[in-house]
């Protein structure tokens, strides 16, 4: 079984809300002719209150980063008056901090589990890191309202992950017992 998430940074599945913390949060919107703007970001407050909600009722959050700077680069005229300061360039660029969206201390642990990756993936040649690492245990069943991060290795795609998903949570489910086909 496959998934498909290229709707935007977050679909549910199932219990699990799996959210895309990357440049898929910055939302364009064509207006007149072949004009692009800047919309907003991900999520708007009625979004965040969405992702509470499923929490609330006891759904999890997996949250998937890849670690870079979340940023688009736009000409000033694409960018709504008041909303960025150009000063003379033509281009500006957009920047949207990762897990803005959450609260302020899980905010925290994901910024800090990102940092901590990133040291030790530093002292790792590429070939020793995996391609996806969790800041719970790989087979730690999920708690209700729980939010688990993920961080990609450089050169794993997005669209990777969306294929093994469905995997992923089967196994997580199992207690990580073993089902089937898992790779990540």
């Amino acid at each position: 079984m496959t998934a498909a998430l290229r709707s935007g940074p977050m679909t549910v599945l199932g219990d699990v809300a799996v959210v895309f913390d990357d440049g898929s949060r910055i939302r364009w919107a064509r207006t007149g002719g072949n004009q692009w703007t800047l919309a907003e970001h991900w999520p708007n407050a009625e979004e965040v209150a969405a992702v509470e909600r499923h929490r609330e009722r006891g759904g999890c959050l997996l949250v998937v980063s890849d670690g870079r700077p979340i940023t688009a680069d736009a000409f000033v005229s694409e960018v709504p008056s008041g909303a960025t300061s150009s000063e003379g360039s033509d281009v500006v660029e957009l920047r949207v901090d990762h897990f803005d969206w959450l609260p302020e201390l899980v905010c925290a642990r994901g910024t800090a589990f990102l940092r901590e990756q990133a040291e030790r993936w530093d002292a790792l040649p590429a070939l020793l890191r995996p391609a996806v690492v969790l800041d719970t245990a790989i087979d730690e069943p999920l708690a209700p309202g729980q939010v688990t991060f993920a961080l990609l290795a450089p050169g794993i795609s997005r669209s990777r992950i969306e294929r093994e998903l469905v995997d992923y949570l089967a196994f997580v489910r199992a207690g990580g017992a073993t089902t089937g086909r898992h790779s990540a």
